[in-house]
C-alpha cells in the first residue's frame, strides 16, 4: 500500500465553497496529487456534498472509493441545482458574519459512557436505513458504496431489521464495507464484540486526542481511519512539525487511512508536502 493509498479526502466543506467551479477545482487538485477515497455524508452541506462529489466523480467511479454515511436524520432531498444553492448559501453566510472556511459540522456530545443501550432513543429502522442509502446513491450517481458508515451512533442504535439490511448491502456488494464513524470516545465504551460485524471505525487520531491512542489495539482486527490529526497540534507545541504528527498517525495505523478535510487547496498541499517530507 502506498502513501496515497493511506490518504483520504473529506468532503464536509465542499458546499462552502461558493460555486460548484471552485468545489470541483479542490477536488480536482486533490484527485491530481493522487488521492483516491473521498468522504462525504448527507448531512454535509445540507446534502450537497455528496451531490457536488457524484458530479465531479462522472467518468472516474471506478478509479475512487466512496464513503458515505447514515444514522443522523437527513436534511430535506437536496433538488435545487447546485449552482443556485452554493452562492446562496455563501451569501448567507457572508451576512451572519461566518467564514465560509469553517463549516459548521455535526457533532455529539452522547456516548455509550454516558447513555445505556436502552436509552440511546429513537432506534434507526430498516426503513430509514434504506430510504438514506437510496438517496445517497441517486445524489453520488453510483450504483454502489465502497464504504457505508453508522454516522455518530453505536450498533445498539440499529434495530435488528436495519443492521439484517445493512449485512445484505454488504452481501450483495452494494456496499463494500461497512463502518463506524463517531467521536472517538464513543468506541471507549464499547468491546470487540459490540463491532464484530462492523469493518471499519472512524474516528479522531493525533495530539489532540490522547484517550484515543489505544483504539487500534483495542480493536486490532478492525481497518482505522483517522481524521482531525492535526488539531491542536501547534497550540499544542510538542516539538512536532505537521508533517511528523501525520508521519507518526500512519506508523499507529499501518492497515489504515488518515482523511484530509480543508476548502483551502494550499493547506491540503502544504499537509500533503509535509507528511512526504516526514517520511
Amino acid at each position: 500500500m502506498t502513501l496515497l493509498d493511506r490518504l483520504g479526502f473529506g468532503c464536509v466543506a465542499l458546499a462552502t465553497m461558493g460555486t460548484p467551479g471552485a468545489s470541483r477545482r479542490l477536488l480536482e487538485g486533490v484527485f491530481e496529487r493522487g488521492i483516491r477515497h473521498f468522504d462525504t455524508a448527507p448531512v454535509y452541506g445540507q446534502g450537497y456534498s455528496e451531490r457536488l462529489l457524484g458530479e465531479f466523480l462522472r467518468g472516474k467511479r471506478e478509479q475512487v472509493s466512496v464513503a458515505t454515511k447514515f444514522g443522523l436524520v437527513p436534511p430535506r432531498p437536496a433538488t435545487l441545482p447546485t449552482a443556485v444553492v452554493l452562492p446562496l448559501n455563501a451569501l448567507r453566510r457572508r451576512l451572519r458574519g461566518r467564514s465560509a472556511s469553517q463549516p459548521a459540522a455535526p457533532t455529539t456530545t452522547a456516548t455509550p459512557s454516558s447513555l445505556s443501550q436502552s436509552e440511546i432513543r429513537p432506534r434507526i429502522s430498516r426503513a430509514a436505513v434504506q430510504s438514506s442509502f437510496d438517496a445517497s446513491r441517486r445524489s453520488l450517481g453510483t450504483d454502489y458504496v465502497d464504504l457505508y458508515l453508522l454516522h455518530e451512533h453505536v450498533p445498539a442504535s440499529l434495530e435488528a431489521a436495519a443492521l439484517d439490511f445493512l449485512l445484505e448491502l454488504r452481501a450483495t456488494q452494494k456496499v463494500k464495507a461497512l463502518g463506524i464513524a463517531a467521536n472517538g470516545a464513543s468506541y471507549l465504551g464499547l468491546s470487540p464484540s459490540d463491532v464484530a460485524l462492523w469493518d471499519v471505525l472512524q474516528y479522531e487520531f493525533g495530539p489532540a486526542w490522547p484517550a484515543h491512542a489505544g483504539l487500534p489495539q483495542r480493536f486490532p482486527d478492525k481497518t482505522h481511519i483517522f481524521h482531525s490529526c492535526l488539531k491542536g497540534v501547534r497550540v499544542l507545541g510538542d516539538g512536532q512539525t505537521p508533517g511528523e504528527v501525520l508521519r507518526d498517525c500512519l506508523a499507529l495505523n499501518p492497515g489504515g487511512k488518515i482523511l484530509f478535510s480543508s476548502a483551502n487547496a494550499a493547506h491540503i498541499a502544504d499537509n500533503l508536502d509535509a507528511l512526504e517530507a516526514a517520511r
